[in-house]
């Protein structure tokens, strides 16, 4: 087989399997039209939004979060929590955890964190808490929407009493589902 030939075939395996993995993976959002209103760091607390997944799907490969990191130069060598609790929000069904590094200071960008395993996730209504343990010195920025209603977002943490945020929106997180049988 011709060299030139060889390169055609993976060139075309190769956008074969990114074809497919793009169909596999897709973000579900909660967004609205994707602008930011605003951002926000939460030291104490934590960004919470519920999701609800379509049928036929049911694990996650990961999330995606608008935002940006703030603090010294470089990122702080630890990990920040990612809660997802059940409908009612008194139950921690799976806790990951993500590094800073994956956000960059300066301006606010959706950032993917991506899971090793997939994680399953209750058909129904769930709830994604992130805990970035933020203070003064370090922390994440999370953008929020406001183009949308607002009914999907709160602040807090699990085990404390949610509540709504002082902004009209919902917070720019998006989990990315991993259908079913891709």
């Amino acid at each position: 087989m011709k060299r030139s030939s060889i390169v055609m075939t993976l060139v075309a395996v190769s956008s074969l399997a990114f074809a497919a993995m793009s169909i596999a993976q897709s973000p579900m959002s909660t967004s609205g039209d994707g602008k930011p209103a605003g951002k926000k760091s939460l030291g104490g607390s934590g960004e919470i939004v519920s999701f609800s997944l379509p049928a036929g799907e049911g694990k996650l490969a990961g999330i995606r979060i608008h935002g940006s990191r703030y603090g010294t130069a470089e990122a702080p060598s630890e990990k920040f929590l990612i809660y997802f609790l059940s409908e009612d929000m008194s139950e921690v069904l799976h806790t990951e955890m993500a590094p800073y590094s994956l956000f960059e200071r300066g301006p606010e960008k959706w950032v993917d964190v991506n899971f090793r395993k997939p994680i399953k996730v209750p058909e129904g209504i769930f709830w994604v808490a992130l805990d970035f343990r933020a203070g003064r010195t370090k922390g994440v920025y999370v953008s929020y929407d406001g183009s949308t209603d607002g009914k999907r977002s709160r602040v807090g943490l699990p085990g404390v009493e949610p509540k709504q945020p002082d902004f009209a929106g919902n917070w720019m997180i998006d989990v990315i589902c991993l259908a079913q049988n891709p």
